[in-house]
């Protein structure tokens, strides 16, 4: 009977780790004016535990990463990355999933050790649709203050992916 309950903890942490993540990142990155800028960030992006792919292109300005399952990287990672490189990152288009709940009068998502509170400005059919749960969800995060990460975020929801209980 006890390694039931040991497997089911097992099991419930590995379910758990597995849900709450960063899926895919698009990140703006302003600075960067020159190839070999880019090939640098790209090669320093790489080093990163948990990326599946990454592409940075500087024409767009922009970096492309998909994260491999069962990452623990955090968008707060990935910046510093961005800004130990020299350049600036302010914006990033995200998929991740993670818990919603409801704190007070705010929605929030947990994915891992970071904390990504809905933005007032998200849809309001979105917004109304919401329920406390798991759930797989693209948006936009803003980052206005370049010089100090925090691991805590407004995004802006544009799509539910998946809604899940």
């Amino acid at each position: 009977m006890k390694q039931i309950g040991i497997l089911a903890l097992v099991i419930t942490f590995s379910m758990h780790g597995a849900m709450a993540q960063l899926i895919q990142v698009e990140q703006e990155v302003f600075g960067m004016d020159c190839a070999p800028c880019a090939y640098g960030l790209e090669r320093g992006l790489k080093k990163m535990d948990g990326l599946e792919k990454v592409q940075v292109s500087l024409n767009e300005g922009k970096a492309y990463i998909n994260l491999a399952s069962e990452n623990t990287l955090t968008l707060q990672q990935i910046q510093e990355v961005v800004k130990s490189n020299g350049f600036s990152a302010r914006k990033a288009e995200v998929v991740l999933q993670g818990e919603l709940l409801r704190k007070e009068n705010d929605w929030q998502i947990n994915v891992d050790d970071e904390v990504f509170r809905v933005a007032t400005d998200t849809d309001h059919h979105i917004i109304s649709s919401l329920k406390r749960g798991r759930i797989k969800l693209k948006g936009v995060v803003r980052d206005e203050e370049d010089h100090q990460l925090d691991p805590q975020w407004e995004i802006t929801v544009t799509e539910l992916l998946q809604k899940t209980t």
